[in-house]
């Protein structure tokens, strides 16, 4: 048969096994006398409820098909109808309409991850780092983790509908190159994330900075080339890049950094651009699900208001955790840069993302209160 043929008998056979199973029950039904007919549905169940979370998958081939179950299936080799070991290594081979493979699963990806599983429980939801001492957390919320340097993970056999890459620079010696890697583990069906940083922005005097304004020189410095260079491969493989501020949690950001230093390189009024974790993760699964809309895009992450590296740090002596411990530090640099503040109003527009804390001192003010 030639290729279009066999396709089509392929499909043709995954239908007809799905429909045979879902007439074992009729015909245990009709064929069992009534005494044991308790016992061989029970036993029948079983052995189908085995492979039900697999024939789930294999339900999305049958778009390719056109055909409802019990029309249109004269011609179709029925008699040769997959057995249900073969009809679920097919679902297996080709994978959930939603699953999704997170590389760099660290803080942010992690949370990327658990959001992805409570939006989607049924699918498959992987997590690639370089070590294990995640591992542990990523299977008490329902995600697989995998090694970088695995067998799996190095075969590169198993393509997802979904990708997303959250790795930083530091992470590979090779950081475009794992970027590419990426993209030929996308199958092209959902979307591809690039988690990048706003400090590629050229803007440094105060100014404002929208999703599309200009970037550094790439020979500025090697992060800024590995940065662009990496959001190049992914916007012309029809996926999009997130660009994302300043992040952090209450122990994590330039807050914690500063006050254990006691000391800020830097003016006391230079603006930075912050973004919590959690409603970063948040954009991250917006960009994944709004299909289309994502193509090509750079998207731009951050909250409603800049504030100063002063600010920062007198909103962190704020809370319980850093008051008792700590002292304001000193600042070493009273002139220089003065900043950007970023406008992501277009990124809101489009994905209809909007942050849970609005700025660092409102979610200071929520984590005291708690």
């Amino acid at each position: 048969r030639n290729p279009a043929q066999f396709d089509m008998g392929r499909k043709g056979n995954l239908v007809a096994g799905l429909i045979a199973s879902g007439m074992i029950f009729a015909a245990v039904r009709f064929l069992t006398p009534s005494a044991s007919l308790s016992h061989a549905m029970s036993a029948t169940q079983s052995r189908c409820s085995r492979s039900v979370s697999r024939l789930r998958r294999a339900t999305s081939l049958l778009k390719g098909v056109g055909v409802a179950a019990g029309v249109g299936l004269a011609g179709l080799p029925i008699g040769s109808a997959l057995s249900s070991r073969s009809l679920a290594a097919h679902a297996e081979a080709s994978g959930g309409e939603k699953d999704i493979l997170v590389i760099g699963c660290g803080t942010l990806g992690e949370r990327v991850a658990r959001a992805w599983k409570t939006s989607y429980p049924d699918a498959k939801v992987v997590g690639e780092t370089k070590g294990d001492s995640r591992h542990t957390s990523f299977q008490q919320h329902g995600i697989t983790p995998r090694l970088a340097d695995s067998k799996e993970a190095l075969s590169g056999e198993e393509k997802f509908p979904y990708v997303v890459f959250s790795a930083p620079p530091s992470a590979s010696s090779d950081y475009v190159g794992a970027v590419k890697r990426a993209v030929d583990l996308w199958d092209k069906n959902g979307m591809i994330v690039f988690t990048s940083s706003g400090g590629s922005y050229l803007e440094e005097d105060g100014g404002v900075v929208v999703e599309d304004s200009p970037t550094k020189d790439p020979a500025s410095s090697p992060r800024v080339k590995m940065l662009l260079d990496s959001e190049n491969e992914i916007v012309k493989a029809g996926g999009c890049v997130v660009r994302l501020a300043g992040l952090y949690t209450l122990q994590r950001g330039a807050h914690s950094y500063w006050l254990q230093r006691g000391q800020v390189s830097g003016s006391p009024e230079g603006l930075i651009n912050l973004i919590h974790y959690d409603d970063a993760a948040d954009l991250v699964v917006a960009a994944l699900k709004a299909g289309s809309a994502s193509k090509g895009q750079v998207f731009l992450g951050v909250d409603d208001r800049p504030i100063s590296r002063q600010e920062i740090c007198e909103a962190a002596m704020r809370h319980p955790s850093y008051e008792a411990k700590f002292q304001m530090p000193t600042f070493t640099g009273m002139t220089g840069s003065l900043g950007k503040r970023y406008d992501n109003t277009m990124t809101r527009q489009t994905l209809g993302w909007i942050p849970k804390y609005p700025s660092f001192d409102s979610f200071i003010d929520e984590s005291r209160s708690k």
